[in-house]
């Protein structure tokens, strides 16, 4: 029995298939071959540095080739995610260390802390 690419493509007399035709017709385009996957595997694990060297040596994109990996199973090593930056004092805490420094109440110095963190930091720096 014909399919039904076969049977369209008869009664339009051997007419090739443009990219709209084979989607309506549900005929995928295949984006990797056998042996780019091949490659791909030999490659693993794949961090992201090989994956940009892959994507010039297959011609596709660096996405491309991660997201490739991954439905493949090959294993992909992400990016380190980036360090979080360490807790600064709080403006309240530095106006209490100049009070302290100081030594008055912090009562007494009420609005400093409206002031910017690096002006309160740079005040404490001076005084201690």
């Amino acid at each position: 029995m014909p399919t039904l690419f076969e049977t369209i493509h008869s009664w339009i007399g051997g007419f090739t298939p443009d990219q709209t035709t084979r989607k309506v017709l549900n005929m995928s385009n295949v984006n990797y071959t056998p042996e780019m996957v091949k490659i791909l595997e030999q490659n693993a694990p794949v961090d992201y540095a090989k994956a940009q060297d892959l994507a010039k040596q297959l011609d596709r994109g660096v996405r491309s080739i991660i997201a490739k990996c991954k439905r493949e199973g090959i294993e992909y090593i992400s990016k380190p995610a980036p360090a979080k930056k360490k807790a600064a004092a709080t403006k309240v805490e530095l106006v209490g260390a100049i009070a302290k420094a100081l030594d008055c109440d912090a009562d007494s110095l009420s609005g400093l802390e409206k002031s910017t963190g690096i002006a309160l930091s740079n005040l404490l720096s001076n005084i201690s």
